[in-house]
């Protein structure tokens, strides 16, 4: 599997490209930096090569990007996201898109993904993991084989984790969902804002789980 990350750019989430059998776009980032985000695919592979787009959550800063960008793949890319964020997407505006001020676009989600669905892209096998916490709809893909974590905004590097203080945020649902992914054997963690994490993942993840304990 070869994984890229394209380094969100102000409000932006990380956006990670795996090309392969199925190249999947990860999150979609706020959309304000189209023009970069389809520069960075360019670098790797035509965006008409994309085959489907997941969406880690329903938050702006991670998908309002979908929309435009499926005008460069094409409209054989499907979009994926789980059934709480799918409801929310079908929404013109909400919460969120007031928090950051700028118009959320109703986005149509073409599979609803439940917690333990398996997405299979040619190369790997991911686990869908459900995590609400940071938001109802959040999601964590993992390859078990590979030891691959795409976290969305559950769990970031050095400990840090998700908000949960946005709009349908629960901290205790959080941390349920830590103690979930701090079972899990992980090597690498690629989280929706901020830096990678390569090797030594689960320890990261178990220090967030740590951190959150002590807030509540």
């Amino acid at each position: 599997m070869d994984v890229h990350l394209i380094p969100g750019r102000g409000f932006d989430s990380n956006i990670y490209l795996i090309v392969g059998k199925t190249s999947t776009l990860i999150d979609t980032g706020l959309g304000l930096n189209h023009d970069y985000v389809v520069e960075e695919i360019k670098r790797y592979i035509p965006p008409e090569e994309i085959k489907q787009i997941i969406l880690t959550h329903e938050h702006i800063d991670h998908c309002r990007g979908a929309k435009k960008l499926i005008e460069e793949t094409g409209e054989n890319t499907i979009l994926l996201a789980h059934r709480y964020a799918t409801d929310r997407l079908k929404q013109e505006s909400n919460r969120m898109s007031e928090i950051f001020g700028v118009f959320m676009p109703s986005i149509k989600i073409d599979k609803r993904l439940e917690n333990g669905d398996v997405i299979d892209i040619g190369d790997h096998v991911f686990q869908v993991i459900h995590t609400p916490g940071h938001s109802p709809g959040s999601i964590c893909l993992y390859d078990e084989t590979k030891k691959l974590l795409f976290s969305g905004d559950t769990v970031f590097s050095h400990g840090g984790f998700g908000r949960y203080d946005f709009p349908g945020g629960d901290p205790f649902a959080l941390l349920k969902s830590l103690e979930r992914l701090a079972s899990l054997d992980v090597e690498n963690v690629y989280p929706g804002h901020g830096e990678m994490v390569i090797g030594m993942g689960s320890s990261h993840i178990k220090l967030a789980l740590q951190n959150l304990r002590l807030l509540i």
